[in-house]
């Protein structure tokens, strides 16, 4: 018997068939399941094929495919981050070919791969299985081509052009002129046999050398940004005996680039030249070791590295400034330190057994067990600036149009009792390493012909070391996986379903290496006695001497971590029900998560505080700094997400998928912008400060509460002469939310006098006017078009050409805007002295940057051959 089956990444397949007697004149008729695994899948999946990535208008990297699955926002702190069912952005996993590409602190994926060598994305949103561990909100798992018993290959160039982007509406009011410079990516692979059956070879390169023009963060100010990357990847496949395959694969990514440090740099003096070098391998068997037993061994490693990233100047007059106003913006040098390289890289050795078990009296069982080893290490200081310090002090003139001095420079202004000093004490080349020892088993047990059970479990022992013989972390963790399904009308046609799971988030070095100077320089805040003034030429607000000590962190001397500190717990409950329609299907899911365990720190008055000697210097009396787990921080997200297809005839097929957020609450974001794992206010000077005023409830950062993503793809033979596909892509987003809050607001007199018990505290505060998140941005609509069109030329050779236009009717709506509010000193007070009351900044509603609308409409074309 021959059967065909859909094998998707990351799922098992199931085909059955009956057998006659041999030598008896009977017919067999075998019948496949119609259902898709979306629908019979207990997890919340997506699966994203190439072919149909290279239809769709729409990006072709890891992230933006993952952006199409449901249950996922783009509301995030930071450039290339997800938010998968209300997790935090940095927590989620990426996978090429079954190892993790994470950059360790951000969570985003390093470019280990090549877009026309991606042969199918896998998204995992919920309901997930023990066999992935280390997230607290989902996982994509990316798997790249191989090879094969004929030779195949494709070679792509993508052109793009900044003129080929309509003008958006902040650009046309500052009269900006797009660039014209049409900037080409070179893509290709190759692979195929050099023993058939035997040994396959599969290589993949891309290449770029791209000139773009941004607007500034807050200033709106014109950039031209670089990027030069090669990217090259060689896989090979050997088959030593049948059914037992060694593969191995290497990558590397070499990139320059001149671009702003900051995602809130507004000024072109902060641009920098870094270099990025990034490589991994990967070594990997599989087998079948008896009829009913396979297995899988894997080993990988993956360096990622940062050079010459940030300034060089070690005059005070090279150092960055922050403005202290909202928005925030980065002003006059680089942030960070070119002379304090920075390594972010990794080592995994995992294995698993598959045994499928077939009893009379206890139904179906496949299991699979297994363990891995992932070492996780960080090493550097994590310097902010060359010459140690960093200046917090607005500069003249209002945000959007700083006024300049007579060398084209952002002019600070330095104000008695407000300016602030960072000082940054970096420990170069520290290293921590945080190793975590997983075991798991799941079991998929068929009872009858309707009842399917996932069992699993999987247990983590961490264990984190640092330059110092320093304990980071020495803890573990045991998460249940449950599912339960049932196949309602005996058919597979229908099928209701439940999940229960418990997820550990990752050890992210920024929370768990809080205790050494890994990453975490030491840190002195001083506010300015000096005399007022302005400009980089003020001699006294530059001199450090003017400034006084108020607050400091000492990791090695007043940064103390809880015995047996863990990640966040989160659990999951999620029921569905889905079911084949016609030629398609529907699938509606309840997702419920809440996260225990949160990560924070506490300085309080049983805390402590410690008196700093180091070199033999005394800096003085400091607060510890407390971090422990609690419970008492909240996140709590509900939502319903509803996957569907329908295949209106053999050529048009018809996807959408929608999510809506029932809710997305609470009084934690624990992340921000170049922070991720940030500890809050919560916990902090009980004495002074409120959890309405300072930390409320309500809507997080990332709330949605609409998401749609909808497309169809045509396809038309026209013979001889090859055939067309014709794609539309709609993208609904709700609004997001802003909160009505003023950062930077001194103390208050009564503050101060509750706070007098302290050894230090801090200078000023983030004040908030009603709970968090209780004011909305708006929506957008937006269409994408793509068009491509192939032809035959000889055998399976068959060049194209591909069209693609995003945001076809130019939506140019603002959907954010400027947010900035200030205390009102002479309306009402609450009983800290605190203004209840808010003044609108000069600015607010109005456009930040390009980013306050969707990107312009624009077109980009691609051309090239597969074979």
């Amino acid at each position: 018997v021959k059967e065909t089956a859909t094998v998707n990444v990351g799922a098992p397949t199931q085909v059955n068939a009956s057998l006659g007697v041999a030598g008896q004149a009977e017919t067999v008729n075998v019948t496949a399941n119609p259902v898709e695994a979306a629908v019979t899948s207990t997890s919340t999946t997506a699966n994203f094929k190439y072919e149909e990535i290279q239809a769709l208008p729409a990006g072709r990297n890891p992230q933006a495919i993952a952006t199409l699955a449901p249950g996922l926002t783009t509301n995030t702190p930071n450039a290339g981050q997800l938010t998968i069912s209300g997790a935090f952005a940095y927590d989620n996993v990426f996978l090429v070919d079954g190892v993790d590409v994470n950059d360790n602190l951000f969570g985003t994926s390093n470019n280990l791969f090549i877009e026309d060598a991606i042969e199918e994305t896998q998204v995992l949103t919920s309901g997930i299985s023990a066999e992935y561990g280390r997230f607290s909100g989902g996982v994509i798992n990316v798997v790249t081509k191989s090879g094969g018993d004929r030779f195949s290959g494709s070679f792509r160039t993508n052109l793009a052009n900044d003129r080929w982007q309509t003008r958006s509406p902040f650009e046309r009011d500052r009269n900006i002129n797009k660039l014209d410079k049409i900037n080409p990516i070179y893509e290709g692979t190759f692979g195929g046999p050099i023993v058939r059956s035997k040994l396959w070879f599969f290589s993949a390169g891309r290449m770029l050398s791209t000139e773009n023009q941004t607007t500034l963060a807050g200033t709106g100010l014109p950039f031209v940004g670089t990027n030069e990357e090669k990217r090259g990847q060689v896989k090979a496949t050997y088959t030593a005996a049948n059914n037992h395959t060694f593969q191995g694969t290497y990558t590397r990514v070499a990139r320059d680039a001149v671009r702003t440090g900051l995602g809130i740099s507004g000024d072109p003096r902060t641009s920098e030249s870094p270099s990025f070098p990034n490589d991994g391998y990967i070594f990997n068997y599989r087998g079948v070791l008896s009829p009913k037993l396979f297995g899988d061994l894997r080993a990988s490693r993956k360096t990622f590295g940062f050079r010459n990233n940030g300034g060089a100047g070690l005059n005070l007059v090279d150092s960055p400034f922050l403005n202290l106003s909202s928005p925030s913006v980065h002003y006059n040098a680089p942030y960070f330190d070119s002379t304090d390289p920075e390594d972010r890289n990794n080592y995994q050795v995992a294995g698993s057994l598959s045994y499928a078990l077939t009893t009379p009296s206890v139904g179906t069982h496949d299991f699979k067990g297994g363990f891995e080893v992932f070492n996780s290490t960080r090493t550097g200081g994590n310097s902010q600036s060359p010459t140690n310090y960093v200046y917090n002090t607005d500069y003249l003139g209002p945000i959007p149009n700083p006024v300049l001095d007579g060398q084209g420079r952002f002019i600070p202004v330095f104000v008695n009792g407000e300016s602030l000093l960072e000082n940054y004490l970096p420990t170069r080349g520290a290293q921590v390493d945080t190793r975590t020892l997983s075991f798991y088993l799941q079991d998929q047990w068929r009872l009858g012909s309707r009842f399917t059970f996932d069992l699993g479990a999987r247990y983590e022992k961490i264990a984190g070391e640092a330059t110092g013989g320093i304990t980071t972390v020495d803890t573990d963790a045991f998460v249940p996986r449950l599912a339960a399904s049932y196949d309602v009308l005996g058919n597979g046609r229908l099928v209701a379903q439940s999940t229960y799971a418990w997820y550990a988030g990752k050890y992210s070095e920024s929370q768990f290496a809080s205790n050494t100077t890994v990453g975490n320089p030491t840190y002195i805040l001083s506010v300015y006695t000096g005399p007022d003034g302005q400009g980089l030429d003020f001699a006294p607000g530059l001199n450090p001497a003017n400034y006084e000590v108020i607050d400091g962190e000492f990791p090695l001397a007043n940064v103390f971590v809880a015995p047996g500190l863990s990640s966040p717990i989160t659990k999951e409950f999620t029921a569905s029900l889905g079911g084949a329609i016609g030629r398609g299907y529907l699938k509606g899911t309840f997702v419920d998560r809440d996260v225990t365990g949160v990560v924070e720190d506490f300085i309080t008055l049983q805390g402590g505080s410690t008196t700093v000697i180091e070199n033999g210097f005394n800096f003085g009396t400091f607060q510890n700094v407390n971090i422990d787990n609690s419970d008492i921080p909240e996140r709590r997200y509900r939502a319903l997400q509803f996957q569907s297809k329908y295949q209106v005839f053999d050529r048009l097929g018809l996807y959408a998928n929608y999510t809506y957020q029932l809710k997305n609450d609470g009084n934690f974001e624990g992340e921000g912008v170049n922070t991720p794992g940030s500890a809050s206010l919560f916990g902090d000077y009980p004495e002074f400060f409120s959890p309405t005023r300072n930390y409320p409830n309500g809507r997080l950062n990332d709330y949605q509460q609409h998401k749609v993503r909808a497309w169809s793809i045509y396809t038309q033979p026209l013979g001889f002469l090859g055939s067309v596909d014709v794609s539309l892509l709609y993208r609904f987003d709700s609004a997001a939310t802003y909160s009505l809050s003023s950062g930077s607001v001194p103390l208050t007199a009564i503050q101060r006098t509750l706070g007098a018990g302290y050894a230090t505290t801090p200078n000023n505060q983030t004040l908030f006017y009603n709970t968090r998140g209780s004011e909305f941005f708006d929506s957008a609509n937006l269409f994408d078009l793509g068009v491509q069109y192939e032809i035959p030329v000889f055998r399976s050779l068959r060049p194209y050409v591909k069209f693609d236009l995003f945001n076809m009717l130019n939506n140019d709506k603002l959907t954010s805007w400027n947010t900035t509010v200030s205390p009102n000193n002479a309306g009402a007070r609450d009983g800290f002295g605190l203004p209840t009351e808010f003044v609108r900044g000069a600015n607010f509603g109005r456009a930040a940057s390009n980013a306050s609308y969707p990107a312009a409409r624009r077109y980009a074309i691609a051309l090239g051959f597969r074979f």
